[in-house]
């Protein structure tokens, strides 16, 4: 075969690339944060003594810190037990009883207000679509409006109550609403991200096959849902059902 007769220009490869399911990683967002913080650092400004249950901090920019937050400075950990903003000045912290030994001035943890949900075995949300305006469901129930978009979504994790960020959801799901409320964000492999308010169920705890535990939650929509494609030049949050 003469090789000199093939075409010298290449068709353009339009197959879609495949993504991998398992980079799926879901965080919880403050549903009080304005801002979102990867790598701030709080400061402790004075000795804290063993069994102490207050503490003077400050960040480096203002963070909103949520009560049951661990700020790990070196190995020593100290555990919030009140919502509290931290600003770039000292500001008075409730905390768990120090441990022994306290915790000297001046040192430093690095705060992020994105936690993400340790060892997930399932944190797919879904979306459903009603775009009916009005629903009527028989002669005695009364007409609804539904004109919208709402989200449901299940979490499944290997990690137990001894992770911050189990114990904190363990936390949301055993109250009542409104006192259960979180803003989860979901960050797929694609670049598609997807944040919403939502109510944490009550925890499902539950044995496996091999001697192996999990902890399981629900998630439902119950405030702002939005979305973001990171693969723009700017990304912005664009409301569902705006």
């Amino acid at each position: 075969m003469d090789t000199t007769k093939l075409p010298t220009t290449l068709p353009s490869e339009t197959t879609p690339k495949t993504y991998s399911a398992n980079k799926l990683r879901t965080f919880i967002v403050s549903a009080q944060a304005t801002t979102l913080i990867v790598n701030g650092t709080i400061t402790n400004t004075a000795v804290v003594n063993a069994n102490a249950t207050t503490a003077l901090l400050s960040a480096d920019v203002n963070s909103f810190v949520p009560t049951g937050t661990t700020l790990l400075f070196g190995t020593i950990p100290v555990i919030t037990t009140a919502d509290v903003t931290i600003g770039t000045g000292a500001t008075t912290v409730n905390i768990q009883a120090a441990p022994a030994g306290g915790l000297a001035a001046n040192a430093t943890a690095t705060y992020s207000n994105l936690l993400e949900i340790p060892t997930p075995e399932e944190v797919s949300p879904t979306l459903t679509a009603d775009e009916e305006t009005i629903k009527v469901h028989g002669r005695t129930t009364p007409i609804r409006s539904v004109n919208g978009i709402d989200m449901t979504a299940n979490i499944r994790t290997l990690a137990a109550i001894d992770d911050p960020v189990v114990r904190r959801l363990v936390g949301k799901g055993m109250s009542l609403s409104p006192n259960n409320r979180e803003r989860l964000l979901w960050l797929y492999d694609d670049g598609f991200a997807l944040m919403g308010t939502v109510n944490i169920g009550a925890p499902n705890r539950q044995a496996a096959p091999g001697g192996t535990q999990r902890c399981m939650f629900t998630a439902n929509l119950s405030g702002g849902l939005h979305w973001a494609n990171l693969n723009d030049t700017t990304p912005v949050w664009k409301a569902v059902n705006a």
